[in-house]
């Protein structure tokens, strides 16, 4: 068995595959230990070309074609095709860092570790790199998946963990396919559910910056959409495995009002006049958690008082 499988989804990035790919061999591991997954979701640029040229002189790199899905049913598919203990989820404009693999690996491996999760840097297109270090609470501790998320209050990124496969697969653990935001909906799921989850300060991770992305590019409308499939998914997920008043429900809550919120915020945007698909969820008014700041205590105040007025306090704070 590989110790990991990288799945690196693939739709008309010609002008970023090369560098995403070959960072994924400047590392300090054998390609006996690891493979490549390139899932080429529909491309119609000369990405595949790119794929399958990077095959031609790697052994453990597979390219598996489909139909355009999106995001979520690309890294879905490379997973349902992974061999490896751990998988990751490398988006394809992103990169890696030189020889910065091994380490967190050894230590998901040696310690049993469901999910090991691990710093970033955004990477600019006038190539510049901004580091985000931040020093979590219990970093380096290994914890439960309700102590890290209660503890941590961290919602990380897919493309910032590996995740043992076996874990995935046991409780089913999928991306929801025909939304945008999808990392929103999973990474909390899949950190809850650990047995064993830790973070280490090792910088692994790129995280390309590019004006033509799919977040900074998809419509209002789609993205209200997908934050409010996004919060019914939470709130089902928190009411069946946690309970009132314990500090993961209270996690889940801020998740919620969050998304909530975020979806309002697009709405504000978008064309749509329909408040009532927002005050119609079973889960609205919200059940605000404890330990907000000021500003998300007066926000969730408001959204629970009068989304209009609330509406309409976005839409001048956006015009100023």
């Amino acid at each position: 068995m590989k110790k990991l499988s990288i799945i690196v989804p693939v739709y008309n990035v010609e002008q970023w595959l090369h560098r995403c790919l070959e960072s994924l061999f400047v590392q300090d591991m054998s390609e006996d230990d690891f493979e490549v997954l390139i899932i080429n979701d529909g491309s119609t640029d000369n990405s595949l070309l790119i794929a399958d040229k990077f095959a031609s002189l790697h052994t453990n790199i597979r390219v598996i074609s489909r139909e355009n899905g999106g995001l979520s049913a690309a890294r879905n598919t490379g997973l349902t095709h992974a061999r490896g203990k751990y998988v990751w989820f490398v988006d394809s404009d992103d990169f890696i860092e030189p020889n910065s693999i091994k380490h967190p690996l050894e230590y998901a491996e040696d310690n049993q570790l469901d999910v090991m999760c691990f710093f970033f840097q955004l990477a600019h297109e006038d190539g510049t790199i901004q580091t985000r270090l931040y020093s979590p609470r219990h970093s380096g501790e290994i914890l439960s998946g309700p102590d890290f998320v209660s503890y941590t209050g961290f919602v990380m990124s897919p493309w910032a963990a590996m995740y043992r496969r076996e874990y995935l697969n046991g409780y089913g653990l999928r991306f929801m396919e025909g939304i945008l935001h999808e990392d929103e909906e999973f990474s909390p799921r899949a950190q809850f559910l650990a047995r064993r989850i830790a973070h280490l300060p090792d910088v692994v991770y790129n995280y390309f910056q590019r004006s033509g992305s799919i977040m900074k590019s998809a419509r209002s409308s789609m993205r209200v959409k997908s934050f409010l499939a996004i919060s019914d998914s939470l709130n089902e997920f928190m009411l069946s495995r946690t309970e009132d008043g314990t500090p993961a429900n209270n996690f889940f809550r801020k998740r919620i009002l969050f998304v909530f919120s975020q979806a309002l915020s697009h709405w504000v945007d978008s064309e749509d006049s329909n408040l009532s698909q927002f005050k119609e969820k079973p889960y609205y008014p919200l059940a605000l958690p404890t330990g907000l700041d000021r500003k998300s205590r007066f926000k969730g105040f408001m959204i629970n008082h009068t989304l209009w007025l609330y509406t309409k306090f976005l839409a001048f704070s956006k015009k100023i």
